[in-house]
């Protein structure tokens, strides 16, 4: 796949959002990062499930649904939303496809953690909340290819030692920021600094 690196100006800017484990919150903050960067897009990338024989979905009465993670990318803004639901064979050839149908130039918020193999984002932030041997399959990748890595210690994390975490995080990711979070309060600050992260990668 060609990369989506190019003038600043003309590319489609995209960034991705992975997790560890399901309901880490990487839907919510996909959605938070929709809302504060006003982004254009929203794409959620998945594999296998109800809708497997229809890859590209667009349909606003699926997309769009209440409660789900597609509907709060529209929720949140987006102008467009794609679910891309494909087997891993497909998953390449799908996701071009999918990129090629947002106009240059705007901003894409991509969520899922098997779409990173795929792409060259300007900013991936990495959510995670267990420990590394009940990461996903997909997570690894994810996690290496992260900008910024944000600990939520309010649940299976809330014993562990942050220090002892943030050195095994920057083994598996060297050039990543780590921010740790353990209550509503310092996730407040977490989102707040990952939006000015955002602003500033996007700007280059």
């Amino acid at each position: 796949m060609k990369s989506n690196a190019g003038a600043r100006n003309d590319h489609l800017r995209i960034i991705a959002v992975g997790s560890s484990s399901k309901k880490a919150g990487k839907s919510s903050l996909a959605a938070h990062l929709v809302r504060e960067l006003e982004a254009d897009y929203g794409l959620k990338v998945s594999s296998g499930g109800s809708h497997a024989e229809q890859h590209l979905i667009d349909d606003p009465e699926v997309v769009g649904k209440p409660g789900t993670d597609t509907g709060a990318l529209m929720e949140a803004g987006a102008k467009r939303v794609l679910w891309l639901n494909t087997p891993p064979s497909r998953l390449a050839a799908e996701l071009e496809r999918a990129l090629g149908t947002f106009a240059p130039g705007g901003l894409l918020v991509v969520e899922g953690n098997s779409a990173l193999p795929h792409l060259t984002p300007d900013f991936t932030v990495f959510i995670m909340s267990v420990p590394f041997e009940e990461f996903k399959p997909s997570a690894g990748v994810a996690l290496e290819r992260a900008d910024l890595v944000l600990m939520n210690r309010t649940g299976t994390l809330s014993d562990a030692e942050p220090a002892e975490l943030k050195r095994e995080i920057l083994e598996r990711s060297p050039n990543a920021k780590v921010i740790v979070y353990n209550d509503h309060m310092s996730l407040q600050d977490a989102l707040a600094e990952t939006v000015v992260m955002a602003k500033r990668l996007l700007r280059q």
